[in-house]
Parts: C-alpha cells; sequence; structure tokens
C-alpha cells in the first residue's frame, strides 16, 4: 500500500510522462516511428505522384531506417485517400500523398463535403507539377487556336481528366478561347496518357509521365498549362500566352490527419524535406520536368488555404462543377 509520500511521488511521475511529448520537442529530440508508417496515395500507380512519392519514400528509408506501407487509393480522383487520411488517428502513422487541388479545390465541389481544407495537417510538398495540355502526334491541330477551331467545326474533343482541377482548367481556358470538350475521368496521369496514346481519347493535361512520349514523337504540346514554357518544348507558348487566360498551380503534396503532436509533425516534415533535397529527387523531378520545391509545412498550408479562397470565388459559375 502506497502512503501519502508514494502517492505525491507517483503523481509526480505521471505527470512527468504526460509531460513528454511537449518537453521532447522542446528540447528539440525527434520522435522516432516503432512501427511502418502507412502512406496513402491518391492517384492509381504508375502514374507522376506514384512515382516522385514512392522515390520520395524511398530516399526517407535510406536516411531514417524507417519503413513505409505504401497503399494507392486512386477512388474518386483522391477524395477517398484524403477522407482516409482526414479520419485516421493523428499519432504519425498514417500520412497521405495527394495535390494542391484535393484540398484547395475539391472540397467545394460536392454538395456535402466529408472534408475540408481546414481538417488536414499539410507537412510539404515534393515539387510543383509543370502541366501541359497535349495530343497524338498526328492530331489536326497544333495550339489551343487550331483546337478551338476544330472543335467548332466537329464537335467536342474528349478529354481524359485525373482530376477536377484540370476539368476546371480546361474550362477556363474554353471560356476564353471557345474550345468544346467533354470529359473522361481517369485513376491517373498514367492512365490519361495512355488513352490519347491508344486513340481513345483526344488530349489530356498531363504533369510529367507524357514527357517521355513528346521525346520519342508519339504525343505533341498544345500549350504549356503553368506559367512558364517547357524546356522539352520551348517552341511552344503558354497557355496565357495563347489567350488562354488561366495557368494550373499545383504541387505533389504530403498531408497528414488534423492535430498531430508537434514533435511527430516536425519529425516527418524534416525527413520529407531531407529527402526531397536529395540529388535523386532533383534529378527526378528534372528527368519528369517537373519543378522540385518543398514549401514546408506552414507554406503548404498556406497555399492550399490562398487557393481554396480563389476557386470559391470563380467556382459558382463554372459549368464543370455542377
Amino acid at each position: 500500500m502506497l502512503d501519502r509520500r508514494g502517492l505525491l511521488i507517483s503523481a509526480a511521475h505521471a505527470a512527468v510522462l504526460a509531460g513528454l511529448p511537449a518537453a521532447r520537442a522542446a528540447e528539440g529530440q525527434a520522435w522516432e516511428p516503432k512501427k511502418p508508417i502507412r502512406v496513402v496515395i491518391g492517384y492509381g500507380a504508375g502514374g507522376s505522384t506514384d512515382a516522385i512519392g514512392r522515390l520520395t519514400l524511398r530516399k526517407v528509408e535510406e536516411q531514417r531506417g524507417w519503413k513505409f506501407i505504401v497503399e494507392n487509393k486512386s477512388g474518386a480522383q483522391g477524395a477517398l485517400a484524403a477522407i482516409d487520411v482526414k479520419n485516421a488517428p493523428a499519432d504519425g502513422y498514417t500520412i497521405g500523398l495527394l495535390s494542391t487541388g484535393n484540398f484547395a479545390l475539391d472540397p467545394f465541389l460536392v454538395k456535402t463535403a466529408q472534408y475540408m481544407p481546414e481538417d488536414i495537417d499539410y507537412i510539404g510538398t515534393i515539387a510543383k507539377i509543370e502541366y501541359a495540355l497535349v495530343a497524338a502526334k498526328d492530331a489536326p491541330y497544333n495550339n489551343l487556336v487550331e483546337l478551338a477551331a476544330h472543335t467548332k467545326k466537329n464537335g467536342p474533343v474528349s478529354f481524359s481528366s485525373t482530376g477536377k482541377i484540370l476539368d476546371l482548367a480546361m474550362e477556363r481556358v474554353s471560356e476564353k478561347l471557345g474550345i468544346a470538350f467533354v470529359s473522361a475521368p481517369t485513376s491517373g496521369s498514367a492512365q490519361s496518357v495512355q488513352l490519347v496514346l491508344g486513340g481513345h481519347a483526344n488530349v489530356t493535361i498531363s504533369g510529367g509521365v507524357h514527357v517521355p512520349y513528346i521525346q520519342d514523337g508519339r504525343l505533341k504540346v498544345l500549350a504549356s498549362m503553368t506559367n512558364g514554357r517547357a524546356d522539352y518544348a520551348p517552341g511552344v507558348a503558354t497557355s496565357l500566352e495563347q489567350g488562354g487566360g488561366y495557368a494550373i498551380k499545383n504541387y505533389f503534396l504530403f498531408v497528414a490527419p488534423k492535430n498531430m503532436p508537434a514533435d511527430v509533425k516536425a519529425t516527418l516534415a524534416d525527413a520529407i524535406d531531407a529527402a526531397v533535397k536529395s540529388p535523386e529527387i532533383g534529378d527526378y523531378a528534372a528527368k519528369t520536368f517537373n519543378t522540385r520545391i518543398n514549401l514546408g509545412a506552414k507554406g503548404s498550408a498556406d497555399d492550399v488555404m490562398a487557393q481554396s479562397r480563389e476557386w470559391r470565388e470563380w467556382l459558382p459559375n463554372a459549368k464543370s462543377a455542377k
């Protein structure tokens, strides 16, 4: 039986133990996972998000000795993965890899959203996705103006789309130039590109998977869909230069359940940052013509919130959002 002194000592021990996470974070001692971390990738295997994500995780494994279990959950264009992450325990053992648009845009496209941008913790980014609108090499149009003229004469083109952000990007360009299109949702950029290669879709917006097919001549670029020309197609103007009036800003984005302990979040963010800075990630981003950049935890959150405000202002009149 404990006497009064023993009870006081036990209470003191409990208080110390309860304060360990905060003390550990304050002292700069990193959290260390005791089991594999589950990573939910919101797009299909073989796509651009999957490829660069798995490479980043391998670098973390090499640098930290951690283990990951990767699960591709591509349903509802990433929404199922986002919901999975939102509902997981906030203990560091479940994180997600999706894109900015899954959080800045997608929750505002459904009547009853199962998550909002504020419901997620943001850990960091791997790269900015350098999108391009591409078509088969023998397509009877070479730029946005010619594509618009083709659809006015022949009717809508089929557009294989990896996500709503790409549908809405096409709509915003179409508003300016009069391009008629019908969207065909896919499970990821790899499938979208294959549909164009196989003649089952006319055009797609791709963020890197298309590059080898541009280089071997099977696809061609109609427009860069970001704010700069592509290095692999410097003679092709951007959508802005062609009068399309819009450029996509989207990142490969690591996320986590809301309210993770500060030391857990900081450790995950640091591990991702170190991996992104590795030569291998830089080389891969350059090879796929994406721009390596980690916005960090705060920068990622700020970017998502800023873009969500912009989309909410534009969406009320969007046809693709209805």
